[in-house]
């Protein structure tokens, strides 16, 4: 009796950690920018670091490429994830508006983190195995307006009370990519900047009025502008992850989850 009441337990336990687990899935492709990146600096690293802070936060995080994103982004319809190659994969973006995966994934409550140059403004096509440049046009088709501002010469933006609150790492840096509040305000987004100068802000996150998800402009910068290092980058990420957006995704269902096999979406290195 005593031996069962443990299996028992044990088996509690697990589904316990599985139902209140927070998974993010941290997109890391070699084929993706042939294995480097837009504008971040060692994406393979980066990624790895990630996945190792999230772990030490207790939220479930693993490496994931893009055919695995799509698989991650179906099991997970208010889930989290997080792409660092400055560059948008074709498997879940190809600038057609509300036929893109993503489209309809921020609008049932998915968030999407971004990191590198400007987002959508790319997307990889993997068959042809080159860039392809979709311009603003991008941002208007996923968000119906364009709001990330191109800054030359940079931008000094500080942290916000937002910003000290939720990323206690966050310093001080140099951005010119930017996100313009006057145009999120403007077109009626809900936003929250975490770094700013007063108009234009990065980190920054934000929705349309149709959007059940948020959208998170992390670190966008590119053409010389330097990003803050990977420990830094990672720190912060998991930082606003782990103190702002876990609590507000859902779990996939336990249940499911277990017939879920996290190793056959690692990216393979």
């Amino acid at each position: 009796m005593k031996k069962m009441l443990c299996i028992v337990s044990i088996f509690v336990l697990v589904i316990t950690s599985y139902s209140f687990g927070q998974d993010v899935a941290v997109v890391y492709d070699a084929r993706l920018e042939l294995g480097g990146s837009l504008g971040v600096p060692n994406p393979i690293q980066l990624a790895d670091l990630l996945v190792e802070k999230f772990n030490d936060e207790k939220l479930m995080a693993e490496i994931v490429d893009a055919d695995g994103l799509v698989e991650y982004m179906e099991e997970n319809p208010k889930g989290i994830f997080i792409l660092i190659q400055g560059n948008i994969p074709d498997t879940i973006y190809q600038n057609k508006g509300n036929d893109d995966p993503i489209y309809s994934w921020l609008r049932e409550g998915g968030i999407g983190g971004f990191m590198g140059d400007f987002p959508f403004y790319y997307y990889w096509d993997f068959n042809a195995n080159e860039r392809v440049t979709a311009t603003g046009a991008g941002q208007q088709k996923i968000f119906g307006h364009q709001v990330t501002q191109s800054q030359d010469p940079p931008i000094t933006v500080n942290p916000t009370d937002l910003g000290k609150q939720y990323i206690p790492s966050l310093e001080q840096w140099i951005t010119n990519r930017a996100v313009s509040i006057s145009l999120l305000e403007q077109n009626g987004f809900e936003y929250e900047s975490y770094s700013d100068n007063g108009a234009f802000a990065d980190p920054v996150a934000f929705k349309t009025n149709d959007m059940e998800g948020w959208f998170i402009n992390f670190h966008t910068s590119c053409c010389g502008t330097i990003l803050p290092g990977i420990e830094q980058l990672s720190s912060e990420y998991v930082e606003l992850i782990s103190n702002r957006f876990a609590t507000e995704s859902q779990s996939v269902d336990p249940l499911n989850k277990v017939s879920v096999v996290w190793g056959a979406l690692k990216s393979q290195r």
